[in-house]
């Protein structure tokens, strides 16, 4: 777990550290979230999986669950600074990850619908800033409802 890092917005020129592929979600113990505009699908983060790296990037694994029950499992990163996600790989059968083939960094999209912007609006940014000062900060944005975090002041 990080230490207490505030919500304080990068300041030096990025650079992001390497990271490797967490253990696969389980069936259990996911945390959902809630994009802004309704969904067919679920959307979970695994709690176990959420990180702050040195590099200020939150890292975590995601679960999309379609009503025929498919999953879409992927470890993403995103950086409350510049507005942007990753997408370092994908889950496969048996529990394994696969590198993803773009692994740039791409814009937010600036949609109600989207999940990811759901994730940086609601649960993880403040502004251009992290919306907690750890990892424990970040599973109570995700285990709370959202619009009365506390965190939040860009409404």
């Amino acid at each position: 777990m990080t230490k207490d890092i505030g919500g304080v917005p990068e300041e030096k020129e990025f650079k992001e550290v390497d990271s490797e592929f967490p253990a696969y979600p389980p069936d259990s113990g996911l945390l959902e979230f809630y994009p802004r505009q309704k969904s067919q699908n679920r959307f979970y983060v695994d709690p176990n999986t959420l990180s702050i790296g040195p590099d200020r990037v939150i890292r975590y694994s995601l679960v999309v669950k379609s009503p025929s029950g498919a999953l879409t499992v992927s470890y993403e990163g995103l950086r409350c600074k510049t507005s942007e996600y990753k997408l370092y790989g994908f889950g496969v059968t048996a529990g394994e990850w696969t590198r993803s083939r773009n692994s740039e960094w791409h814009p937010v999209p600036k949609t109600a619908g989207d999940f990811r912007f759901a994730l940086y609006k609601d649960y993880f940014c403040d502004l251009e800033a992290i919306a907690g000062r750890n990892e424990r900060d970040l599973i109570a944005n995700l285990a709370g409802n959202p619009l009365n975090n506390v965190t939040d002041k860009n409404r």
